[in-house]
């Protein structure tokens, strides 16, 4: 499909977190200058809060999406947005007291959430040698995602489970700094080979070298034709 059909991902969600910021600070004013802060405005403020949250989750999925070197990660981090999105803003509005719905509420939260961590991290361009950061990344995440969602639908804790989480949480926050570090040393691996002197220029001087010692045969060759002409 052609890229001027496409529907603007990114923009749609930029707008969305720009208005969801501009009317909680207006909410936020108005409240201070009024001196009234009731349950509807505490429904409004909430209201905001969930579309600026979504907002920056669906951003993260729309520009991996954008690079177009994965579709179904982004694509499932877009629809649970949207999906975890509306089921919180309908649960403010119709203050929805049933624990089922807010177990499915709050674990689509999550999973959304891991979609856009790994929808970042997956536009580092890694070089081969680190490619197992990012495989990694994804059964961390995706692992520390579904410990959460375990713990949000058995409701008991315990705590092995607690433990477990707090060690797959260091290495979740431990390859989200490393990936953007071996990112870097990739980018500057690749440059450092092109920038290096001769390293351009090495292939060319070979080529010139070959052609040269080709040249020098065949003027050899010539001379020799002349003199056996001559003496014919």
């Amino acid at each position: 499909m052609n890229d001027s059909h496409q529907f603007p991902v990114k923009k749609a969600f930029l707008y969305a977190l720009i208005g969801s910021v501009v009317l909680g600070a207006l909410l936020g004013i108005l409240t201070i200058l009024s001196g009234h802060f009731g349950w509807l405005e505490i429904r409004v403020l909430l209201t905001t809060v969930t579309v600026a949250g979504a907002s920056i989750c669906g951003l993260a999925c729309g520009a991996y999406l954008s690079t177009k070197r994965g579709k179904i990660l982004p694509l499932a981090g877009i629809g649970l947005t949207l999906f975890a999105g509306g089921m919180l803003i309908a649960g403010i509005w119709e203050e929805i007291t049933s624990d089922g719905f807010w177990q499915v509420t709050a674990s689509a939260s999550v999973f959304a959430v891991a979609c856009a961590h790994l929808s970042l991290l997956s536009m580092a361009r890694l070089a081969d040698s680190f490619r197992w950061s990012l495989a990694a990344a994804y059964v961390v995440i995706l692992g520390v995602a579904s410990l959460i969602v375990l713990l949000i639908l058995r409701e008991r804790y315990d705590a092995g489970m607690f433990q477990l989480l707090g060690v797959a949480a260091i290495i979740d926050a431990a390859i989200t700094v490393v990936i953007p570090i071996l990112h870097r040393l990739s980018r500057d691996e690749v440059t450092g080979t092109a920038g290096r002197p001769g390293a351009a220029t090495a292939p060319a001087a070979s080529r010139v070298a070959e052609i040269d010692a080709e040249l020098a045969s065949l003027r050899a060759r010539i001379a020799e034709l002349e003199r056996i002409k001559a003496q014919a």
